[in-house]
């Protein structure tokens, strides 16, 4: 008997041996199943402050980016490679989108002609990370469409001088002053630079002369100008283009590009619903009409100067007009589209001009209107 309730203990220590075991082996997985949880948790919060980041920096139907926003600095795969802190220190990363313990950043990347939103989160749990998420893309797409200040009538950098009577549809506005006596039966808003100052967009190089050290405290007219140096080179370059300094429009097919490295006369002809573009580093002289189909026309013609452009005799001209210089009409054309000068507007005898902004020439366009394609 006593043996008997020797082996009895033994079973029973066994047994509450082996159920601690199994207690213990419990409590450790349900730290760890806690642990593992809260990990997800916190990976799960990380991730979606990245996509709130990139939610932040998208804005409310695209409202908060625009192309000049972009950083094309870096690469999409480098911008990838970042540690949390390498991404958090970038000089143009955002403010924290995020509230709470978790912290969230966009950064507005171009990657050649790819416009990307990179967000990244992380969840920080007593001054320490306790999760960073992956980072997250999302492509911007920018559908292109006609600049504004070529849809938007008469734009000068400096004056605006007419004599005369004249008849205007559309807008006009100079950063200097504006002198014209409109008949009755115009209508136009006539703006200058005591109501406003607008950018003005101009081919080539800035000037010389036009010192720009002083526009953030005395801004003068000419900071209000903004210039592209390499449009000359570009459509030089382009291939097809036809490089003369003597050209008929009748002669141009849609899509033909002319350049002139110097002074261009062009010889009127229809343009039709042709798309023509014509380039000249001087200047440009329009001798003839260059007629289209009245003022539900499509604006096709795209007539770049980086100096003047002149239109001689008594004509119908459609196009969009950018001059680096000045724009004067000589005689009494009839002006449909839009125009752009760097100096002056000048007309002597009156001027007819009608804004169109049926503007169908690619290369008046511009990116905008952005919309996601994609995320990563």
């Amino acid at each position: 008997m006593k043996q008997q309730r020797g082996a009895a203990l033994v079973v029973v220590l066994s047994m509450l041996a082996g159920s601690l075991m199994l207690g213990l082996s419990g409590m450790q997985s349900s730290q760890i199943d806690e642990r593992l949880a809260g990990n997800y948790k916190a990976a799960a919060e990380a991730q979606m402050g990245a996509e709130k980041a990139i939610s932040a920096g998208w804005g409310e139907n695209g409202s908060a980016v625009s192309v000049s926003d972009f950083d094309a600095t870096r690469t999409r795969a480098e911008v990838e490679a970042f540690s949390w802190s390498e991404f958090t220190t970038l000089g143009d990363i955002s403010a924290n989108s995020c509230s709470g313990n978790i912290v969230c950043h966009y950064y507005l990347l171009r990657d050649g002609i790819d416009y990307f939103i990179a967000g990244r989160g992380a969840v920080v749990s007593a001054g320490n990370l306790a999760a960073v998420s992956q980072p997250v893309f999302a492509r911007v797409e920018f559908t292109p469409g006609p600049n504004p200040a070529f849809t938007n009538g008469l734009l000068s950098a400096d004056y605006i001088e007419v004599t005369g009577q004249s008849s205007v549809i559309g807008n006009v506005h100079s950063n200097g002053y504006v002198d014209i006596s409109l008949r009755s039966g115009s209508e136009a808003t006539v703006t200058d630079g005591t109501d406003m100052m607008v950018e003005v967009p101009l081919p080539g190089a800035r000037p010389e002369g036009e010192d720009i050290s002083a526009c953030d405290t005395e801004p003068e007219r000419h900071c209000y100008k903004s210039y592209d140096p390499t449009v000359f080179d570009e459509y030089e370059a382009r291939e097809g283009a036809m490089l003369t300094c003597n050209v008929s429009i009748d002669t141009l097919n849609d899509g033909d590009t002319v350049f002139c490295d110097g002074d261009l006369e062009v010889q009127g002809g229809s343009v039709d619903t042709d798309r023509v573009t014509l380039v000249a580093t001087g200047n440009v002289t329009m001798n003839g009409a260059t007629s289209s189909g009245g003022v539900e026309s499509e604006i096709g013609l795209f007539v770049i100067a980086g100096q003047d452009i002149v239109f001689n005799g008594s004509t119908d001209n459609y196009g969009v007009f950018w001059a680096g210089g000045y724009v004067r009409q000589n005689g009494s054309s009839s002006l449909y589209g839009a125009i752009v000068a760097g100096t002056y507007i000048r007309s002597n005898g009156g001027i007819d001009f009608t804004s169109l902004d049926n503007v169908t020439n690619p290369d008046t366009f511009v990116p905008a209107n952005p919309r996601l394609v994609g995320w990563y």
